[in-house]
């Protein structure tokens, strides 16, 4: 890789804001799994090993989307719309690793966060210190994302310096996370956004698409269920 960060970025922004033109993302996006769904993404959310963050592959017409619950929730919103960069790319199904340092991983990365958190949204809170982690956090709990993906987005549009960047990244590590929660607790936040979910969850289209199979006897009873049966084994295979 020899693109720098920052070009990375310039040449990333415009792809990913008419992206959100083109599909009237509205904000904040409280829901992303709901979201992608209603795009036609079919999502299964489950328990993995630390490093993999998420997966995307297309099987016929359907895009599958599946997602690491053993990572904070603002994370798993993160590496859905990580994993949707890589399906509107086309790129070949794959294990997204999260200490990958490919350049259509780092691509993917900065397309995640300008889509969760677009310029034009950060702007609304220039009337707040954006370098303070109280004004972070509250940004964290109104879109969903991360204390760190809020602030890595705020150091790329160049609200937040990188020394600055340094010293507030302190914040998102394990060693901080009580720290962290009562930061949150104090601003009356939520906390959720923090842990994981470690939680198997399946989009209702693919139950829909399970029993259209059944009705069309492309499937029978015995196998849905097998199906179903292993997706909720998920969990244990993690274990």
């Amino acid at each position: 890789m020899t693109e720098k960060y920052k070009d990375t970025i310039k040449r990333i922004e415009p792809f990913a804001n008419e992206y959100i033109q083109q599909n009237a993302l509205q904000y904040p996006i409280k829901d992303t799994m709901h979201c992608l769904t209603e795009m036609g993404y079919y999502i299964i959310k489950s328990e993995a090993p630390a490093n993999l963050s998420g997966f995307y592959m297309k099987k016929d017409k359907y895009p599958f989307i599946f997602v690491n619950t053993c990572h904070p929730l603002g994370r798993q919103n993160f590496s859905l719309w990580h994993e949707v960069y890589h399906h509107v790319m086309d790129h070949k199904n794959g294990i997204s690793d999260f200490n990958s340092k490919s350049i259509e991983e780092r691509e993917a990365e900065i397309f995640a966060g300008i889509v969760m958190l677009p310029r034009n949204e950060i702007k609304k809170w220039l009337d707040d210190d954006v370098r303070q982690p109280a004004v972070i956090a509250r940004m964290s709990d109104y879109y969903q994302m991360s204390f760190q993906g809020v602030l890595v987005r705020l150091m790329q549009e160049q609200f937040v310096d990188y020394d600055t960047y340094q010293t507030l990244k302190s914040y998102s590590t394990i060693e901080n996370i009580s720290q962290l929660e009562l930061l949150y607790k104090s601003e009356q936040l939520d906390t959720t956004i923090m842990y994981p979910t470690n939680h198997t969850q399946i989009s209702g289209n693919i139950m829909t698409i399970l029993q259209r199979n059944y009705a069309q006897g492309k499937v029978n009873g015995e196998k849905i269920n097998e199906i179903i049966e292993m997706i909720e084994g998920l969990n244990d295979e993690a274990e």
